[in-house]
């Protein structure tokens, strides 16, 4: 009972390994809202976390000029 236990439990942890190295918040600027990007065109913004590593942000403009985020990628040194 006990192996089955700490088998669940190694099970759970790698399932959830992924979803932390999916987005990091850090690395997403704080956005406003544009005014001259047409809506529903694609903006790029390049950002760093705390420990220096390099992002490229992608956002969708929405009808009213505020961005909304769809992807983000790491960017290689």
């Amino acid at each position: 009972m006990k192996n089955l236990i700490a088998i669940s439990a190694v099970a759970a942890g790698l399932a959830a390994a992924p979803a932390a190295f999916a987005v990091q918040p850090t690395a997403l600027p704080d956005t406003g809202t544009l005014t001259k990007a047409p809506a529903g065109s694609t903006v790029t913004i390049a950002s760093k976390d705390q420990f220096g590593t390099k992002y490229m942000n992608y956002y969708s403009v929405n009808e009213d000029g505020s961005l909304e985020f769809v992807f983000q990628e790491g960017i290689g040194d």
